[in-house]
């Protein structure tokens, strides 16, 4: 595999990078509409050191994934959640009641 700088011009291209390392790692998401295709790059600093050319359907359901692992996240959060969901209940509940005695 054959390491590539970062170019000095980006057009179109979207980085996200991860804040864990000291943002020296990152992922690029570049369309290329004459081919159909969507790129993502993986990069070290300023280096390429790999990529996808992925379709519509294989960027959909790698959303689609990402989705699903985002909420898997979120899911043990909440059990953990110090008596958020309690509190909540219970301001539903004075809202509710205040809402009856406006109306």
């Amino acid at each position: 595999m054959t390491l590539q700088a970062v170019p000095n011009h980006q057009p179109d291209g979207r980085w996200t990078w991860e804040s864990a390392r000291a943002n020296s790692r990152a992922v690029r998401v570049s369309p290329h509409a004459p081919s159909g295709l969507v790129t993502l790059s993986l990069w070290r600093e300023d280096r390429c050191v790999g990529s996808l050319r992925l379709s519509p359907a294989e960027v959909a359901g790698l959303v689609g994934k990402l989705t699903t692992a985002l909420a898997d996240l979120r899911a043990p959060a909440a059990s953990g959640n110090d008596g958020l969901e309690e509190r909540m209940l219970a301001l539903e509940e004075r809202l509710a009641a205040l809402e009856q005695d406006a109306g």
